[in-house]
């Protein structure tokens, strides 16, 4: 694949805003395939969507790109600015979203930026930038939330763009004295809506847990949904429509369920994950078995983690068919 990263610089900025295989009997029934491999050591591939065309976008460095059914990714748009593509979700109104943070000195880059045609990017909401934001689920009505990892919140981003703080708790914080990833602490990361609409569940990277947030009402209190060992690491989440949860640990080259009584399974470790970072499950007919998997490699890309990265798009097939996103 064609070399579509931002640097090496500018990918440790994901780390900011931020191994054999084995197989369960679990909600998901085969092993992880590659479907598209990033040959490039400045490749780090954070997040992965789709569109209910069936069209996959993957962030890669300051890029976000797309892939349409069995064809190849290629360019869909660039960040204007020295930044990180962090999240990605397609709006209800079919323009594709992301975030970005930067490491560049004296480059403000905590933004939502949305693209409603191919290379025309536009700033959709401006947050903290003493914060790095990470990723982003639509809700009812389509209002927008963003989990900052490093300031420990949840933004809420009006249809406007207008930016306001949702949630900020301690359940959403980093651990200082021990961060899972060992470079920084890192909180509130995935976010995914449930099937109602009435919940936000959340993965927190060091603390191992995923907590429920409500989303209706005036107290948006944060509890916590499940703590497990298992989770430490978690990065970004997906529903099943049984209310399954899948959660890729990116600490531990894993993949893990939790069955909506809390119960946590480890469904997949070790190559060919390879940090996980994001997932999303297909929305076409054809696909809403398949369950895509970004591994970043970062950890390994950084000389973090030890051996040779092997950043990729992976895909496994389950059982039950994914929630559809908002």
């Amino acid at each position: 694949m064609k070399q579509l990263g931002a640097g090496l610089a500018v990918a440790l900025s994901a780390a900011l805003a931020l191994g054999v295989v084995t197989s369960s009997a679990g909600a998901a029934c085969q092993e992880p395939v590659v479907v598209a491999e990033f040959v490039s050591m400045q490749d780090i591939p954070e997040s992965v969507t789709t569109d209910d065309d069936g069209n996959l976008y993957v962030t890669n460095g300051g890029a976000i790109l797309k892939r349409p059914p069995g064809g190849s990714f290629s360019p869909f748009a660039t960040l204007p600015i020295d930044a990180f593509a962090l999240g990605v979700k397609v709006g209800p109104d079919g323009c594709v979203y992301t975030v970005s943070t930067s490491l560049t000195v004296g480059v403000d880059a905590a933004f939502v930026w949305r693209a409603c045609e191919p290379d025309e990017v536009e700033v959709f909401a401006e947050l903290d930038h003493a914060g790095a934001p990470n990723d982003l689920a639509f809700g009812p009505g389509g209002a927008l939330y963003v989990t900052d990892p490093v300031l420990g919140r949840i933004w809420k981003v009006d249809t406007g763009g207008n930016p306001s703080v949702f949630a900020d708790h301690p359940l959403l914080d980093g651990v200082a004295a021990d961060p899972a990833l060992t470079f920084r602490p890192l909180g509130a990361n995935g976010i995914a809506v449930d099937k109602r609409g009435k919940n936000l569940y959340v993965s927190n990277t060091d603390q191992a847990s995923v907590v429920r947030i409500p989303l209706n009402g005036s107290a948006h209190t944060p509890r916590t949904f499940v703590q497990d060992s298992a989770l430490r690491g978690a990065d970004g989440v997906a529903f099943d429509r049984s209310g399954t949860l899948f959660v890729a640990v990116n600490g531990r080259d894993a993949l893990v369920e939790i069955k909506s009584n809390g119960a946590v399974t480890e469904l997949e470790s070790g190559a060919p994950l390879d940090s996980p970072s994001s997932l999303v499950f297909g929305a076409t007919h054809a696909d809403q078995h398949q369950l895509y998997l970004v591994s970043s490699a970062f950890l390994r890309t950084l000389g973090i983690s030890p051996g040779t990265p092997a950043p990729a798009l992976l895909r496994l097939r389950a059982n039950v068919k994914g929630l559809p996103l908002p």
